[in-house]
């Protein structure tokens, strides 16, 4: 490493923007603000360490009000109940903060084959679409598993056709484009769908530039200028998952700080 005091000044600040920002910690008081991503903080210790080339990373034992000695006491209680509506509890506090979203209501329009009838709805894809049985997300994140899977972890309640969260993106992407460039018989091939990977590093690269007040903005594009579909097209490229997975996804060591980052985000 060349500048390694350089670099461990950015690690500290980066450390910083996480304990203000995610953890919600008022470092003076030393007492949470607020609520964080994980809960209201009570305590927490990180752990930093080099790897082999040189860069810096951490571990994390986070400790939040939410997960406190008494609920993990009842998790545990001799009374069948009390341990029942503790796990609905513990449950339902996992599920608030290890979630993800695009951040949009995704409109999308399934075609429903029941028996010999084909009925083609239209509503936001949480109304039309549910998540396949724990065992299929679980598969999923398997080695082998997953490939099996082919990332279709959603699936219809009454066909029980499966698709892909990819899938649902592009078919709201599809609706977006139809609304923004409807009465208009230009040829656009720059948004033929789904789009391909290298527009859609474009798309989300030169977010900057062309949205929120960006020095190459493109008001007068339909398509390219929506917030929208811009938003999606970059959470899209830097936050959605492979089904496919990587060698990483398998390694045996806890994940680098520079890959929470991205899940936090």
């Amino acid at each position: 490493m060349k500048y390694p005091g350089a670099c461990s000044l950015e690690y500290q600040n980066v450390k910083k923007i996480i304990i203000e920002t995610l953890l919600q910690w008022d470092d003076k008081k030393e007492e949470a603000k607020g609520v964080g991503i994980v809960g209201t903080t009570k305590a927490f210790v990180p752990a930093d360490e080099e790897q082999g080339r040189g860069t810096l990373h951490s571990h994390w034992q986070i400790w939040v009000e939410e997960l406190n000695q008494k609920v993990r006491d009842i998790l545990f209680d001799a009374d069948p109940d009390k341990r029942a509506r503790a796990r609905k509890a513990f449950c339902t506090h996992i599920d608030e903060i290890m979630c993800a979203t695009y951040g949009a209501d995704f409109t999308v329009t399934h075609v429903c084959t029941q028996g010999d009838n084909e009925i083609v709805k239209t509503d936001l894809a949480g109304n039309i679409f549910q998540e396949r049985e724990p065992k299929i997300i679980r598969n999923a994140r398997h080695k082998d598993l997953s490939s099996e899977i082919g990332g279709n972890v959603m699936e219809c309640p009454h066909c029980n056709k499966q698709v892909s969260t990819i899938d649902i993106v592009n078919s709201a992407l599809a609706r977006w484009k139809d609304y923004a460039i409807q009465g208009t018989t230009e040829s656009r091939p720059d948004i033929t769908l789904p789009i391909s990977k290298h527009r859609l590093d474009m798309a989300a690269y030169t977010y900057s530039y062309n949205m929120d007040g960006g020095c190459y903005p493109l008001n007068e594009d339909p398509f390219w200028s929506n917030e929208n579909i811009r938003r999606v097209l970059l959470t899209l490229r830097f936050d959605e998952h492979a089904f496919s997975h990587k060698r990483s996804c398998f390694k045996k060591v806890s994940v680098l700080l520079q890959i929470v980052l991205c899940y936090l985000t």
